[in-house]
C-alpha cells in the first residue's frame, strides 16, 4: 500500500474516533451537570434548618394558674402594687362581682397579650415567609408577628404591641414591645405598664401539644422579670363567632350578676 494512502486511512480513522468520543461525551456531560444541579437544589444551605410547622387550630390544654405564673408571688413595684390594689377582677385571688372594673367586662376592650391565652376559646396560627399571624376566636382578635424586620426605634403604644419573631431550631421566638397600659396581664387584674417587654417561645411538645413559654419584663410594674407557660391542644373544630358586645355585657351584668351579688335589704 502506498504510504500516502496509509496515512490517509489513519487520519480518517482518527477523525472518526474523535468525532464518536465527542458525540458520546456531550450527553454524559450534560446529564452530569443536570444531576449536580438537582442535587444542590435538594440540599439545604449550611446553617439553615427546616421551619417548624405550627399551623392549625389550637384550644385550651392542661394548665395551672390563670396567667401561667404564681399569682401570689409576683414581684411588684409600689406602682404595680397600687394598680393591682385598685383592680376589681371577676377572677383570681381577689375575684368579685361587685363594682368590677375589668376593662374587658365593662367596655369590651381587647384583652391584650398575654391575657388572651387563658380564655377557653381557640386560636389558629398562619405562617408565611414574612409574617406569622395568630387569629383568636375570642373577640375576633388577630395578631401579626413580623419575621423580616426589627422593632422601630420608637413604636406607637398599641393594645397588642409591636411583635417581631425569629426561628431558633424548632422554636418560634416572639419579642414584643410598644404596649399601651390599658390591659391587664391576666384575668386576675395583674397590671403592666407601657414599658412591658414580653418574650414568648412557641414550640410543639408533640404533634398534638403546643407550648408557649412567656417571660415578662416590666421595670415600672415589677422589680424583676418572671416567667410562666401555657399548654394548648390541637383541635379539629373550626372557630366560631365570639364577639364581645358591650350591650350583651351590660345585659348580663344587670340580669345575672347584679341580682346575685347585691345584698338583700334587711327586713
Amino acid at each position: 500500500m502506498p504510504q500516502t494512502s496509509f496515512h490517509m486511512r489513519n487520519l480518517v480513522i482518527g477523525l472518526t474516533i474523535a468525532a464518536f468520543v465527542a458525540l458520546t461525551a456531550l450527553p454524559i456531560s450534560r446529564a452530569e451537570k443536570y444531576a449536580a444541579t438537582q442535587t444542590s437544589k435538594s440540599q439545604k444551605p449550611a446553617g439553615r434548618t427546616q421551619v417548624p410547622d405550627f399551623s392549625g387550630y389550637w384550644g385550651p390544654g392542661p394548665n395551672g394558674p390563670i396567667g401561667g405564673w404564681d399569682l401570689q408571688v409576683l414581684p411588684m413595684t409600689p406602682w404595680g402594687a397600687e394598680r393591682y390594689k385598685a383592680a376589681r377582677p371577676p377572677f383570681g385571688p381577689k375575684a368579685t362581682f361587685e363594682a368590677i372594673n375589668d376593662p374587658v367586662q365593662l367596655y369590651c376592650d381587647p384583652p391584650g397579650i398575654p391575657r388572651i391565652y387563658p380564655y377557653p376559646w381557640e386560636f389558629t396560627i398562619l405562617q408565611t415567609k414574612d409574617v406569622v399571624y395568630m387569629l383568636f376566636e375570642f373577640t375576633r382578635t388577630w395578631r401579626s408577628i413580623a419575621m423580616d424586620r426589627d422593632h422601630p426605634s420608637d413604636p406607637d403604644a398599641t393594645w397588642l404591641g409591636d411583635s417581631v419573631g425569629k426561628y431558633e431550631g424548632d422554636t418560634l421566638v416572639i419579642d414584643t414591645i410598644g404596649f399601651n397600659d390599658k390591659t391587664w396581664l391576666d384575668q386576675a387584674g395583674d397590671p403592666h405598664s407601657d414599658a412591658l417587654h414580653l418574650i414568648e417561645r412557641v414550640r410543639m411538645v408533640d404533634r398534638e401539644t403546643l407550648e408557649i413559654a412567656m417571660t415578662v419584663e416590666d421595670p415600672k410594674a415589677y422589680t424583676k422579670p418572671f416567667s410562666g407557660k401555657r399548654m394548648f391542644k390541637r383541635s379539629t373544630s373550626p372557630m366560631g363567632e365570639t364577639i364581645c358586645s358591650v350591650s350583651e355585657m351590660h345585659s348580663f351584668q344587670q340580669e345575672i350578676m347584679d341580682p346575685t351579688t347585691t345584698k338583700r335589704p334587711e327586713k
